[in-house]
Formats: structure tokens, C-alpha cells, sequence
């Protein structure tokens, strides 16, 4: 059974998703809102699939000052999420640990290392939160692959990873670095790893990122697929849609 690590951050302004405040017509409250309703996709969907949900969060103090607000609690805030999306049941199997390390490849590799090492599970996955369209066929998917595969990656946009999975660890120093796709599998073939990939999805850090978003969950409602339920119920509570203007695509509210 795959270990699923949901990395997240605690959801405060200015810390998740500052980009798409700036680039959207989201305020950076409703741009919090928003990665909260990813992640709660997020965890939906390890929980209803076969692996077991870790959720792997920065604590207060690998957060920048400006981020921990006087009273704050990291680890408060992620379980009362997690509360707030799963049931009981659900909630006692979930694991939420902190993360340890002062660079995104080092938590990573903190995280998969000591679990494949220490705690001998077969396989690690780490997902981001902001890769709602991730569903449990895709989770399940991609550790079905890693059972044929030491190393499962799949890509986003510009290069990025919202997904890696590892049956054995590999040299994680660096390996986050831009462009992660690139860095992450070189280094799990220096490792003699052969590596697989999944489809691509879109993660939500942009305006032009949350333009595609809109446009796909909208499509998908009209055809009547399944969509992610938290983030399309939050989307659609904003009223976003998109509008041609000019030859481009514009994020507008209704």
C-alpha cells in the first residue's frame, strides 16, 4: 500500500498561493479559501483510494516571521482542516505529521526516506494541494504504476511535479529545484531507477493557472463528469468564468 503525503502549509494570506492574489481577481483572503478547498480535494481523494493519506505540514518555525501571527498554531489549523472534510473514520486513519527541513528537497526527502527506510512501507507518494483535478482513479493509477516502477512522476506546467512517488529513495538534495520534472528524474536515474509518468495536471499557483482551472471544471460540469467538489463549490460561490477579450482568455466574475 502507498503512503500519500499531502504537503501542505498552513492556509494564512500572504503565505499560500501569493501569486494568484496577484495575478487574478482573487483577494488574498478568497485566494486562501481556495487552496484550502484544493487541498480538502486533495485529501478526499487519498482517503477514498487505496493508499493511506499522510498529511505533511510546514510547521511555524520553517515559516518566514512575517507568516506566524502571534497565537498561531501550524498544526491546529491543518487538523481542523482535515477535520472539517473527512468523516470520523476517516480522520482517525489519516496521519498529519510535520515536515522537517529547511528546503522543500530536503522535507521531501525527509518525508519519503524515513518512511521507506525506517518505517519499511513499499511505496511513497507526495501530492501537492494545488492539483485539484487529481482524483482517486489518478492516485490509484499511479501506484499501480509503482509497482511496476521505483520511481512515478507527473508533470504540471513549466516543469513543476504535483505528484512523485518512490518504491526506493534517491539523492533528494536539489532535486526540487525548477524544473523539478527534470531534476527529480535525472536524479532517479543517476540512482539506476527506471521512471514512469503520469498525464499532466494543472496546479493552481497563477491567474493564467486558475483560467485553465475554470474552463476545465466548467466543461466538466456541463458534460456531467466528475469534478473536484470543494474547489467547483468555491469557484462556482465566486462566479468565475472566462470571457475572450481581445484574443485572450479573461478570468472574470459574474
Amino acid at each position: 500500500m502507498t503512503v500519500v503525503a499531502v504537503t501542505v502549509d498552513p492556509p494564512r494570506e500572504g503565505l499560500v498561493l501569493p501569486e494568484l492574489a496577484a495575478t487574478s481577481p482573487l483577494s488574498e483572503q478568497e485566494a486562501v479559501s481556495l487552496y484550502e478547498a484544493m487541498a480538502a480535494d486533495a485529501f478526499r481523494a487519498v482517503a477514498e483510494s487505496g493508499g493511506d493519506l499522510l498529511v505533511n505540514y510546514r510547521p511555524d518555525d520553517l515559516l518566514p516571521d512575517e507568516h506566524v501571527p502571534e497565537g498561531a498554531d501550524a498544526e491546529q489549523e491543518i487538523r481542523s482542516l482535515v477535520e472539517d472534510v473527512l468523516d470520523e473514520e476517516a480522520t482517525a486513519a489519516t496521519r498529519v505529521e510535520v515536515q522537517v527541513g529547511s528546503s522543500k528537497h530536503a522535507r521531501v526527502g525527509n518525508t519519503v526516506t524515513h518512511l521507506l527506510d525506517t518505517e519499511g512501507v513499499a511505496s511513497v507518494a507526495v501530492l501537492e494541494p494545488d492539483a485539484p483535478l487529481v482524483a482517486r482513479k489518478h492516485v490509484d493509477s499511479a501506484a499501480l504504476k509503482l509497482r511496476r516502477n521505483p520511481v512515478v512522476v507527473g508533470p504540471s506546467r513549466g516543469g513543476s511535479l504535483y505528484f512523485a512517488g518512490f518504491r526506493e529513495p534517491i539523492d533528494f538534495e536539489g532535486a526540487w529545484s525548477a524544473p523539478e520534472i527534470e531534476n527529480v528524474t535525472a536524479r532517479a536515474i543517476d540512482a539506476g531507477h527506471d521512471v514512469d509518468f503520469l498525464h499532466e495536471q494543472t496546479r493552481v499557483r497563477t491567474g493564467d493557472d486558475l483560467v485553465s482551472l475554470v474552463a476545465e471544471l466548467r466543461a466538466r460540469r456541463a458534460a456531467g463528469r466528475v469534478v473536484p467538489a470543494y474547489t467547483t463549490a468555491y469557484v462556482e460561490d465566486l462566479g468565475l468564468r472566462i470571457e475572450a477579450e481581445d484574443g485572450e482568455r479573461v478570468l472574470v466574475r459574474e
